[in-house]
């Protein structure tokens, strides 16, 4: 019985490191559970038409971010952060809720073909900025998720 339940537990193991290594953990990562209301105001909506309206993945001495290679990568990179901007700006007035920012984010993250990690972790920089205006206080790890196959934050 013991060795059962050892060689289940291996394979669990194994599964879940399968799963995040080949970034299938993202794509069944859930965005509904503990899904909540959130306070869409008109000065929420306007606080992310402002992000929207801003120069984005140009140096950024806050965060140490270089810039983006050149100005066609930086126009790509904005143009996924704008779109989920305009898409968030649409729905949430209509669905205010913690999983409509989540979903909408996922997508935009499944679509990012950046390689370079500086523009990775700009773009979350970004989306961390969009949860902290939308008042969603944690993206349930998916960024942890998106970014290196693991939700690490469980294990802290």
């Amino acid at each position: 019985m013991f060795i059962k339940i050892f060689n289940y537990t291996i394979l669990a193991f194994v599964a879940v490191i399968i799963a995040g290594v080949s970034g299938l953990s993202f794509y069944i990562w859930p965005t509904g559970l503990n899904d909540h209301q959130l306070s869409i105001t008109p000065e929420v909506v306007q606080r992310l038409r402002s992000l929207q309206a801003e120069r984005k993945f140009g140096p950024d001495v806050a965060t140490f971010y270089p810039g983006a290679a050149n100005e066609e990568q930086r126009r790509a990179a904005q143009a996924v952060v704008d779109a989920t901007l305009q898409e968030l700006i649409a729905e949430l007035p209509a669905r205010p809720q913690r999983s409509t920012v989540l979903g909408t984010m996922k997508r935009a993250l499944a679509d990012f073909d950046h390689s370079e990690s500086e523009e990775r972790d700009q773009l979350l920089a970004y989306f961390s900025k969009v949860l902290d205006i939308c008042g969603v206080q944690t993206s349930g790890e998916l960024f942890n998720v998106w970014r290196y196959g693991f939700p690490y934050g469980w294990l802290i």
